[in-house]
């Protein structure tokens, strides 16, 4: 006899039924995140390259009122040349912005995932029995990618925390600035959707529900969430790779306060946005969204 027969004849409770079935549920999901290869448990960074490293740090640093380290001689990668970098924290997490060099072009460089019970033997044997390639790389972390190009950097979690580059001091601003509390969203774009959410499904696990199903997949990391965005058909020749936006949640968000923010600094508020949201773009026309969460 199943649950729906026990209610109608009266043998089960609707609230007795809700519970079995929220345990049903709860079941299956610590089941695929234990047949999981990984559990990412944060949204440790997300690296962009651009076109002038200095120009839009100053878009960013302007905007939001955050810590903000500066390096240097950053190297993106391992194997990236160096040259100045920013750091702008988001909660736990943080923004990284280093030099897209040709042929480059600005971009995703790639995003860090911070993993529970880090080990880079173990990971590395376990991504490699499950047929992903792990590049040989000399640092601690552990750099795949998915199927579209996009390089992921997984390592343990709490980035900041470990970070060596210098306080940078941040400019007198004029006018007030937005307080940013987490990167709550990253969405990359996939070409095809079915093959990218099966991919990220055996790393991750559990899938969560999106809100737009049929053009995405969506997967929790940690209290961020990762979104695959189908690419359409009729894209130019970087179809199926790359940025679609990143979200930055804001403390006490409002449509009006943060509206009259991005007005006071000249910045164009794009139409397109969710409801409850605002979307914008940096000097490079990378794609922010501003929420509550």
């Amino acid at each position: 006899m199943d649950l729906a027969q026990g209610v109608r004849k009266g043998l089960v409770s609707r609230r007795e039924a809700l519970a079995l079935l929220g345990a049903m549920a709860a079941a299956r999901s610590a089941g695929a995140a234990d047949e999981a290869i990984m559990q990412p448990v944060s949204l440790d960074h997300v690296n962009i390259r651009v076109s002038s490293v200095a120009k839009t740090a100053e878009f960013y640093i302007g905007l939001f009122d955050t810590p903000v380290l500066r390096n240097a001689a950053l190297r993106a990668q391992p194997t990236s040349p160096p040259s100045e970098g920013f750091f702008l924290k988001f909660g736990d997490g943080y923004l990284a912005i280093s030099q897209a060099f040709p042929p480059e072009r600005p971009d995703l460089d790639h995003y860090s995932l911070g993993i529970r019970d880090y080990e880079k033997a173990k990971l590395t044997a376990k991504l490699q029995d499950n047929g992903i390639a792990v590049p040989p790389r000399s640092s601690t972390d552990v750099w795949i990618s998915d199927l579209d190009g996009a390089l992921m950097q997984l390592r343990p979690p709490g980035g900041w925390a470990r970070q060596t580059a210098a306080p940078y001091q941040v400019p007198a601003r004029t006018g007030p600035a937005l307080s940013p509390l987490s990167m709550s969203r990253i969405g990359i774009h996939c070409a095809d959707l079915a093959h990218a959410g099966d991919f990220y499904r055996r790393l991750f696990g559990t899938e969560i529900a999106s809100a737009a199903s049929s053009r995405s997949r969506a997967f929790g990391v940690g209290d961020s969430v990762l979104e695959l965005i189908s690419t359409p058909a009729n894209s130019g020749p970087a179809a199926g790779r790359g940025l679609d936006h990143i979200r930055i949640a804001v403390k006490d968000f409002t449509v009006e306060n943060a509206t009259r923010v991005l007005r006071e600094r000249g910045i164009k508020i794009d139409d397109r946005a969710a409801s409850g949201s605002l979307r914008i773009t940096d000097p490079d026309g990378i794609p922010i969204e501003l929420a509550a969460t």
